[in-house]
């Protein structure tokens, strides 16, 4: 039976801890103020509790310095997103971790993973947003390097106690619904990326940094931005072949197909415990300059490639026999890649900026055509 006096102890450590750090995680309600529906043009004074309608444009990402992109998609913790519902500049609105935005020993304020999540999603498909009981608040000088803002450009988005994110659904009442005359894309969402946005996306997402620290021995924490942008795939460059998917027409022969996407080691470690497997091989993605400049390197691991290839299991790609011309898998997947590259078909892909011209494939959804 717990005595009285342990209690007492856990009531007064909670007060004097975890009471005072949950409060600045996330903003408390103000008091007898009404909830409202608002564009976020109309959001252009502190303190306004809100739920609104938006798009994900862009999410910054706070990671390990020593993460790969690939591993650091895996639990991601999000620190700001950039988000839309109009075709204006007035119709932008950066939505952060809590309004406690100043950074302690290095590190920086995340958005709730539940939230964090569902605005990912929003942003990998492209899908509305419904988020609940956000409130407005004054961005802190010193927390962007200094700089001056003044009036609505000074705001910001950031959850309470309250704050839900739900995907609209076409039975949602606030689900938005396209008509003949609202059928063109968002321009945020469909601009190309350029070398100049990519260059000014890069020093964004390094002010919101925190500083590294000077003990290298320390693993410190940065961002890394991570947008979507719609872009048909023109070929596909892999590590270890000299030809393109194009140039070498590598879907012809199922034998040529599986040794420009699979790598299978020749080299026998002499122990079946650390037997080198075959795997997808990573590659460099050329997509149309339209879109993605092609001054930006578009890099894919093995995931990505494999995602590319309807995610079939690396065992089912390797032909080993020339004379092989029977395997489904390879038939369907060169067909695929062919059309791919050869169509324009429009695919959506979700990129992490490693550097400012270095992009890695996190994600990628063929869209309607």
């Amino acid at each position: 039976e717990t005595s009285k006096d342990i209690v007492m102890q856990l009531a007064s450590w909670y007060c004097e801890n975890a009471r005072p750090h949950f409060s600045k995680s996330t903003a408390i309600l103000p008091t007898n103020q009404p909830c409202q529906r608002r564009k976020l043009r109309d959001i252009n004074a502190p303190n306004l509790l809100s739920h609104v309608v938006v798009n994900a444009l862009r999410c910054e990402k706070a990671i390990s310095a020593y993460s790969t992109p690939r591993k650091a998609t895996n639990d991601p913790v999000v620190t700001h997103v950039t988000l839309s519902d109009g075709t204006e500049s007035d119709d932008l609105l950066g939505f952060g971790g809590s309004v406690n935005l100043g950074r302690i020993a290095g590190t920086l304020s995340s958005i709730p993973k539940s939230i964090s999540a569902i605005l990912l999603q929003s942003m990998r498909e492209g899908s509305h947003v419904l988020l609940t009981h956000t409130l407005s608040h004054s961005i802190n000088p010193s927390s962007i390097g200094g700089a001056s803002l003044q009036g609505r450009e000074s705001l910001i988005l950031v959850p309470t106690r309250e704050t839900t994110a739900i995907i609209l659904t076409p039975d949602h009442p606030y689900f938005v619904h396209k008509t003949s005359m609202q059928e063109e894309a968002n321009p945020f969402a469909s601009q190309p990326l350029t070398l100049e946005r990519a260059s000014q996306l890069f020093s964004m997402t390094q002010q919101h940094s925190p500083p590294i620290m000077k003990d290298d021995s320390i693993p410190s924490s940065h961002c890394r931005g991570v947008m979507a942008v719609v872009a048909p795939l023109m070929d596909i460059i892999v590590d270890g072949i000299n030809s393109s998917f194009i140039e070498g027409s590598h879907w012809q022969a199922h034998h040529k197909l599986s040794r420009f996407l699979i790598d299978c080691p020749s080299i026998s470690t002499g122990l079946e415990s650390i037997k080198l497997r075959p795997s997808y091989r990573s590659a460099t993605l050329i997509l149309d300059p339209k879109f993605v400049s092609s001054g930006i390197v578009v890099n894919a691991d093995g995931d990505a490639l494999k995602l590319l290839c309807m995610d079939v299991p690396v065992e089912d790609m390797v032909v080993n026999d020339p004379t092989i011309t029977s395997n489904p898998y390879l038939c369907h997947v060169g067909r695929l890649l062919k059309a791919l590259c050869t169509e324009r078909a429009p695919i959506r892909w979700v990129l992490e900026q490693e550097r400012e011209c270095n992009w890695f494939v996190t994600n990628a959804t063929l869209l309607e055509i």
